[in-house]
């Protein structure tokens, strides 16, 4: 124990005088580990934590299977895309109508809790004492907190009477809302929020870090019983219709209990169910799914591959920091070679150098470790805000648990062992009779190993340079897309009244009056309507055909609703034909003006003005449309998508939710308060949200594009930067191997730069080695992604030649100093060191 407290002190001491060095070696390991464990903490939130409950280990997630299904009800239609689960190659839905779950509760034993839940959060707009103020509520049962193992903070949760008909409305908080909306206020208990005609009495506030069960999910803000739905959501009526499969079913296992009992229990309860709802499921079944980690539809979908494929590849920047390490211990190891021997002459066995180079290396990690956990919280941020909460109304628990510090630790261990093995063994195999004979040159350590660690460095930091070339230049490509119509000074103004406290009994009068307002707004020079933006979303896609052609099977286009002089304010031309006009009406001839790609794809060799066309919406729904107007193309969607036929309708055939698209001769960002002021006019509970611009609705459309450049972009600075400093450690080692060669050449008349061109001479080698080795298999990988790039092949000629001119000048740069150092080598001073 004595001896490894000498080393430990030893080696902190040989550090601290070597503080650049130490440096330089902790921030690379720093930031290797750091972005490391910045990944992994975000892995193990979203796909591996278990829910912050009372023994998660016991909760069960009751799904149902099937062998096939037929004219599902409309609700398993709706609910059961988002919460299917695939596990084990099998699928499982987690939707149940709510007499399902009332049957499950009475009737199965085994359980200690059954409980349910709402999927999801319902986006709501509740009066808290005269403001209006947008929140998402979820419905649980009456044993929901105490099945689920969460405790308040303040007051008491939801209790089974509460969940009673005719029981008086309660609604327990959310911490986040509790300090958005009441200011942390603990006077809270008692006080009322109200949506639409009903006031819910606040009862209880959950804990600062509480998660719900469906995690991914829009973050809820309070909670209600499962009897308080048509209050919550007077449109509706799922607890009195057996075809609406809503909620999703959990239990707490009782002490002892079996599964397979438990199972072969709820099966004929669930056959009863499919029979009580209509639904055709062939074979249905019931399975218990392990819930400690709640419901995760995507549990290895696309979260698995997105965040295990992130974790790949700062991986690969780690290895880089580690060959680095490696490097620059080699060259440190180089330069005490000297002291080496003198300690071998002393006595020191070849165990006790080996033991103490793994030392210096140990603390080195260690070192780097802690400053990456830092480091790691500032990286999370920035890039879990691009991942997994780009709306921050997500909730995933990032938080450090022991998991994520053993991981950490991990990568420390594994940079060690990576990085100084090599260094150490070559400290034990120092033989002190030639070192000190040869005054400390003769047994100098070759450049072998050094260069091929600092070319693995340059080819696989090619691969980064590279698809972060082909990235830039297809985030250039994207944002140079014509998209069709004008997007300067464009504001978009979603607008739902079915939010407001008091919804208009007609919307499209509603509708008429906010545009009117808002036109009056100075600086505004048109303002329209849209049932669905053109880069916010698709529109709809119902089966077209021409009844003059019967035997045409029906296509597909894209449908949007607008009102007249939409095209004008958005700045689309039309070349044919007339606008829609006011007495476009649901009583009038239902009219369609189509974009060039429809007139393209349907009638290719006619004039389409004039022409009808038959819209199936559903099998016993069609109706039959003129074609008034002709408009130039533009894309919808995507703006990687290629032209699509689309056509346009006039919203008041259409219905349904509206943005109001304002064109102004100012910033359109100016003018958000004055058209809030407008609205309010109309309706002060109304809340407007998503208002944005056309410019920042594009950006937000090319967020995976952006997300995967910053990303690799700075994953290739990074991966340049450590390449930076293994090459400048390998090159400053070379200068103090050969200083008595080079003073000896000085001494004979080489000019400096006939020293220094060598050194430089000898970057380059190795960087072109590297990019000759690296860039054939960064091109061939990049070929796997073709996908994700857009006007661009993977062989890009500028992404080629710029990727090898970054690695000449990084090598320039790396070489500067040693080539400078050697340049300037006193001929003397060498000798006399010799």
């Amino acid at each position: 124990m004595g001896t490894l407290v000498h080393d430990i002190r030893y080696a902190l001491r040989q550090l601290r005088q070597n503080a650049g060095f130490t440096a330089v070696v902790v921030l690379s390991l720093a930031l290797g580990i750091g972005v490391n464990t910045a990944v992994f903490s975000m892995t193990n939130g979203v796909l591996y934590k278990s829910l912050p409950v009372r023994n998660p280990q016991e909760l069960r997630l009751i799904t149902w299977t099937c062998e096939a299904f037929h004219n599902l009800p409309k609700k398993i239609r709706e609910l059961e895309e988002g919460y299917s689960l695939t596990r084990s190659g099998k699928q499982h839905n987690a939707s149940f109508p709510h007499f399902a779950y009332l049957d499950f509760a009475r009737q199965i034993q085994g359980f200690s809790h059954i409980f349910a839940f709402s999927h999801g959060g319902h986006s709501v707009t509740i009066d808290v004492d005269g403001v209006p103020v947008s929140a998402c509520a979820q419905m649980v049962s009456g044993n929901f907190f105490q099945g689920y193992g969460v405790p308040v903070l303040i007051g008491r949760s939801i209790v089974p009477e509460d969940d009673r008909p005719g029981a008086p409305p309660v609604a327990v908080l959310t911490y986040a809302l509790w300090q958005r909306v009441f200011g942390l206020d603990p006077q809270v208990i008692g006080r009322t929020l109200t949506v639409r005609e009903t006031s819910f009495t606040i009862i209880g506030v959950l804990p600062r870090h509480y998660g719900g069960p469906t995690a991914g999910e829009r973050r809820t803000d309070f909670y209600v019983p499962l009897t308080a739905q048509k209050r919550l959501l007077p449109g509706e009526r799922w607890l009195e219709r057996d075809d609406a499969w809503w909620i999703s079913v959990m239990g707490r296992l009782a002490p002892g209990a079996d599964e397979r009992h438990i199972e072969a229990s709820l099966a004929p309860l669930f056959r009863q169910v499919v029979e009580r709802s209509g639904a055709l499921i062939d074979g249905p079944g019931i399975s218990l799914q392990e819930g400690r980690r709640g419901v995760r539809t995507d549990e290895r979908g696309e979260w698995g591959v997105l965040f295990w494929g992130l974790q790949s590849v700062v991986g690969l920047v780690l290895l880089i920091a580690c060959t680095n390490l490696a490097g620059l211990l080699l060259a440190r190891g180089a330069v005490r070679q000297q002291e080496m021997a003198v300690r071998a002459a002393l006595g020191a066995g070849r165990w006790r150098l080996i033991r103490q180079s793994l030392t210096e290396s140990l603390i080195l990690s260690l070192g780097g470790v802690c400053l990456g956990l830092v480091l790691s919280v500032w990286i999370r941020g920035i890039v879990s805000g691009f991942v997994v909460e780009p709306s921050g109304d997500r909730h995933f628990d990032l938080r450090m648990d022991a998991r994520v510090w053993l991981f950490a630790l991990a990568a420390g261990m594994v940079a060690t062992l990576l990085s100084g093995l090599v260094p150490a063994w070559r400290a034990g195999l120092t033989d002190p009779s030639a070192r000190l004979k040869d005054g400390g040159n003769g047994g100098a350590p070759r450049l072998g190993l050094g260069k091929v660690l600092v070319t693995t460095q340059m080819g696989m930091s090619v691969l980064f340079v590279v698809v972060g070339g082909l990235l830039c230049r297809t985030l250039i490509n994207l944002y140079r897309v014509d998209p069709g119509f004008d997007t300067e000074n464009l504001l978009l103004v979603p607008i739902d009244p079915d939010k407001s406290l008091s919804p208009p009994k007609n919307q499209d009068l509603f509708y008429d009056a906010v545009r009117r307002q808002i036109a009056g707004i100075p600086g505004v020079r048109s303002v329209a309507l849209s049932n669905a933006t053109l880069t916010r979303g698709s529109g709809w896609s119902p089966g077209i055909s021409i009844p003059t052609r019967p035997e045409q099977r029906p296509r597909k286009a894209l449908g949007l609703g607008v009102s007249e002089g939409y095209f004008a304010t958005v700045g689309i031309n039309l070349l044919q034909g007339r606008d829609f006009l006011p007495t476009d009406t649901p009583k009038s001839q239902y009219v369609a003006i189509v974009n060039e790609e429809f007139a393209r794809v349907f009638f290719p060799q006619e004039n389409p003005l004039g022409q009808l066309i038959t819209m199936r919406f559903t099998e016993e729904l069609s109706e039959t449309y003129r074609i008034v107007g002709l408009c130039s193309n533009q894309k919808c969607g995507s703006l990687r998508q290629r032209l699509s036929p689309i056509f346009y309708q006039p919203c008041n055939q259409t219905g349904g939710n509206m943005t109001c698209l304002v064109r102004s001769i100012l910033p359109p960002l100016s003018l958000v308060p004055a058209v809030r002021r407008a609205v309010a006019d109309l309706d002060r509970s109304l809340v407007l949200e998503g208002i944005t611009t056309q410019r920042l609705a594009i950006k937000e459309s090319l967020r995976p594009e952006r997300l995967l450049t910053s990303l690799f972009g700075s994953f290739a600075l990074l991966a340049l930067a450590l390449c930076c400093l293994g090459l400048y450690g390998l090159m400053a080692y070379n200068v103090a191997r050969r200083t008595g060669e080079m003073g000896i050449r000085k001494a004979l008349g080489a000019r400096p730069r006939d020293v220094a061109w060598p050194v430089l001479r000898e970057a380059l080698t190795l960087t072109a080695l590297g990019v000759a080795i690296g860039l054939p298999v960064a091109l061939a990988l990049v070929r796997v992604a073709r996908s994700f790039f857009y006007g661009i092949e993977p062989h890009d000629p500028v992404t080629i030649i710029g990727t090898v001119a970054i690695m000449a000048a990084v090598a320039a740069l790396a070489t500067w100093i040693p080539a400078r150092r050697a340049a300037r080598i006193d001929p003397m001073a060498a000798l006399r060191y010799e």
